[in-house]
């Protein structure tokens, strides 16, 4: 089980707010009753992470909400790790403005503080405890740039954020990352660990050598963890270690997975059975021994805190173990909405009285982000397309078009086909190629022969137009989940 390591709050937050005040002392009171708390003396402001950017600035992603948390029936067996993540977090938000200096390699880049983002345009909570690889979607989380623009490019790297305080009273040490394929760790060092657990090891990583005496890396052991802590469910664990040593000395923290046999284990999603070492982003000498901060990266996580060496042990303080998001699409905000209802109402083919209630991302092609929107009885409704920061309208709907979907040689086709009174048909194909429309095609046939036909508003032969219907594969039903656009 990792612990959580609280620096001791009277110096935090008599830094924060000069003469402690009412809620300052009930805040420590709280902290102070709080179990397995190991509280460590030091006057400076612990390490921060900037694990997020957006098109400008750094960003501290938060790890829970603003608001302190009070104590429920529902969460009372958790409230007080709940409330010691809140309260490191509110450390950040106290005291923004003395986390100037961000780390990038050997390296200082002076930032400021900038601000928070609290809000997104709708008004209600941006996402908590996830990383976003679009700039667009936003995040609870601090802001903060770079004060002198030349070393913007440098400090896109960065991750660790400290106070002048910190850098004071610490001594930092140098970081060289080792190429994990080749490089193990010290085979005594291996020995007294499988001497001290029972276990075989059945891997060793050395991950990186800090300073000039300290080397950091995993072992990984064989076989299931019978000495673990059994959760509710009992599944069968394995272990792994993180693993500090100075030459004659060994620290370590334990990393529990699941166990399902010899050949089959793990620590994270995809990690095919290999427990994945944390990386040290930066390290520090301080008055009480060793700190380390490190990151640790999964195919769907990634993790931030720190590594402290304390009384002759090493513990472990994770802030956050973020959720990586995949293959996102951009969030679509009530003004948006406002845009593309506009957009509807204002072609030809749309209906004055119809109101698009409903929406849904959709696939037509891999060039370009479709959105579909639709009223409640899904009679009508419009295709747009997201692209260089605009929409635009592709097409509009009506309950006797049904649009359809297909693809042939690299193009693909949006379909919108149905009866037009009589013996008549009509179709409407819109053709796209990386991104890029190529072409709108209107046929009407009567009797299933074309009678006229048009290429991109220019009347054609109906032998031309023949030659476009015969090249267009049948389409398909084209999926999408549909939400009530917010009011």
């Amino acid at each position: 089980m990792k612990k959580w390591f609280v620096y001791a709050f009277v110096a935090l937050f008599v830094t924060a707010c000069g003469n402690k005040t009412k809620e300052t002392e009930e805040l420590l009171d709280s902290l102070m009753i709080a179990g397995d708390t190991i509280l460590a003396e030091s006057e400076a402001l612990p390490p921060m992470f900037c694990v997020g950017h957006d098109s400008k600035y750094h960003l501290v992603l938060y790890w829970t909400d603003v608001k302190e948390p009070k104590k429920t029936k529902d969460n009372e067996e958790w409230f007080d790790e709940i409330y010691k993540k809140w309260a490191l977090q509110e450390i950040l938000r106290r005291n923004a403005e003395q986390y100037t200096n961000l780390l990038v390699g050997k390296d200082i880049v002076k930032v400021k503080y900038v601000d928070e983002i609290l809000k997104d345009p709708d008004g209600n909570t941006p996402s908590i405890g996830q990383m976003h690889v679009r700039n667009d979607i936003p995040s609870l989380c601090a802001r903060f740039d770079v004060v002198d623009a030349k070393n913007r490019k440098k400090a896109e790297n960065g991750v660790v954020l400290v106070t002048d305080e910190y850098l004071e009273t610490h001594t930092r040490l140098s970081v060289k990352s080792m190429n994990t394929s080749t490089k193990k760790l010290p085979a005594n060092v291996v020995k007294s660990l499988e001497k001290k657990y029972g276990m075989s090891v059945s891997r060793s990583v050395l991950v990186a050598t800090i300073g000039d005496k300290y080397s950091w890396g995993a072992v990984q052991f064989k076989g299931e963890y019978k000495k673990a802590s059994k959760g509710k469910d009992d599944d069968k664990a394995c272990l792994a270690l993180n693993v500090l040593t100075d030459g004659k000395n060994v620290w370590s923290t334990e990393e529990i997975g699941y166990y399902i046999s010899d050949g089959e284990m793990g620590w994270n999603v995809d990690d095919d059975g290999e427990y994945i070492p944390c990386d040290i982003a930066a390290a520090f000498e301080g008055p009480k021994g060793i700190e380390l901060c490190y990151t640790h990266g999964a195919p769907e996580s990634y993790e931030v805190g720190m590594f402290y060496q304390r009384n002759n042990e090493m513990v472990q303080d994770t802030y956050e173990m973020y959720q990586t998001m995949i293959d996102e699409v951009r969030p679509i905000w009530k003004k948006d909405f406002a845009i593309m209802d506009k957009m509807y109402h204002a072609d030809d083919g749309s209906e004055k009285d119809v109101v698009l209630s409903k929406w849904a991302h959709c696939y037509i092609d891999y060039g370009n982000e479709w959105i579909w929107l639709r009223d409640s009885d899904d009679k009508h409704g419009a295709f747009f397309i997201y692209k260089d920061g605009k929409y635009q309208l592709i097409a509009v709907e009506n309950f006797m078009h049904k649009p359809s979907r297909c693809e042939k040689d690299g193009i693909s086709y949006l379909k919108l086909s149905g009866p037009a009174g009589g013996p008549a048909w009509n179709t409407v194909v819109y053709a796209f190629k990386d991104g890029k429309r190529l072409w709108r095609l209107t046929v009407l046939e009567i009797y299933g022969e074309i009678d006229e036909c048009w290429l991109n508003n220019k009347e054609i032969s109906k032998e031309e137009g023949s030659r476009y219907m015969e090249s267009i594969p049948e389409g398909e039903d084209i999926n999408a989940n549909f939400i009530n656009i917010p009011k």
